[in-house]
């Protein structure tokens, strides 16, 4: 019987509420929009978070993944990207590191040219880039080094953006794009499921850590990604390249004096931290390391 009675009771409720919110619908809009908003987030952050904690990375031995930052040697938990033609010496001197390479985070681009204006998403990367990660292009080949010019180079395309756009047609080899006034000529697709993992992109564009362009050393916006060789660890990482820090301090004292270095897993890039979540989501950027390209991307195909 009580069970009875508490079921009439809440109908009782149900119905008082409904008449109310008939009499209230800017009310019912407020509170319908308010929970579709609140779940909404909550299932992005939770895409986001799995992404970026739980699931492994998509390479081959992922263990052997580094980050290797800049430092003030007075602040060693200070993180920064180092200058663009550092990297050339790192890879000079250490014996730790089988390779390393540099990569800017997935940025989207305006782009015109085909048809309506839509956005391209682009990942600025050292040629070496996809031997430390262990890919190779599905199609074609990867980029050059001696390609990066600086009115013609050579890109890659993500195989998603092959097959939308191209609808996986093998002679995309050979088409150039319009790539902020630079002709870039196709050379590779790369295989499905390998992209950023910062999230999906377009293309990749070369980046010659070795140009006279960034001779002054003055260009923080690219991460450097290396991978051990077998048997090294993070800690005979960190020794060597804290020693190559101290040469390369008296090397170039009007921009390295001070300058250290901190090695840390890639895979804890992935935690939830601004810098992963910035661009896994296009509506959280530019939250803790803010870096620039001055390039805009106009991806007209002229052939």
């Amino acid at each position: 019987m009580r069970f009875f009675s508490w079921l009439h009771s809440f109908g009782q409720d149900l119905r008082f509420a409904a008449r109310g919110l008939r009499k209230n619908p800017g009310l019912v809009a407020i509170v319908v929009l308010s929970l579709a908003l609140g779940i909404g987030a909550n299932s992005t952050i939770f895409s986001v978070m799995s992404a970026i904690m739980y699931r492994p990375l998509p390479y081959g031995q992922p263990d052997r993944l580094m980050v290797i930052w800049e430092t003030e040697q007075r602040r060693p938990d200070s993180r920064e990207h180092p200058p663009i033609a550092e990297v050339v010496d790192w890879k000079k001197q250490s014996h730790v590191f089988e390779d390393i390479a540099l990569t800017s985070f997935t940025e989207s681009t305006p782009v015109a040219g085909q048809g309506e204006a839509e956005n391209l998403r682009a990942q600025f990367v050292t040629p070496n880039f996809f031997h430390v990660l262990g890919a190779s292009p599905a199609l074609g080949r990867v980029f050059l080094a001696s390609e990066a010019q600086d009115r013609t180079q050579t890109v890659l395309l993500s195989n998603s953006f092959w097959k939308v756009r191209f609808h996986s047609d093998p002679s995309v080899l050979g088409k150039a794009f319009n790539v902020s006034g630079v002709v870039s000529t196709v050379v590779g697709v790369m295989p499905p499921g390998f992209g950023s993992f910062y999230g999906d992109l377009d293309m990749w564009v070369p980046i010659d850590p070795a140009s006279a362009r960034y001779s002054e050393r003055k260009d923080h916006w690219l991460m450097a990604i290396g991978r051990l060789n077998p048997g090294a660890t993070v800690s005979e990482a960190q020794v060597e390249m804290a020693v190559i820090a101290r040469r390369l301090e008296q090397a170039y004292p009007a921009t390295n004096k001070g300058v250290g270095t901190r090695v840390e897993p890639l895979r804890e890039l992935r935690e939830p931290d601004a810098l992963a979540i910035r661009d896994a989501t296009e509506g959280i950027r530019r939250a803790r390391v803010a870096w620039s390209w001055p390039w805009t991307i106009d991806a007209t195909i002229i052939r």
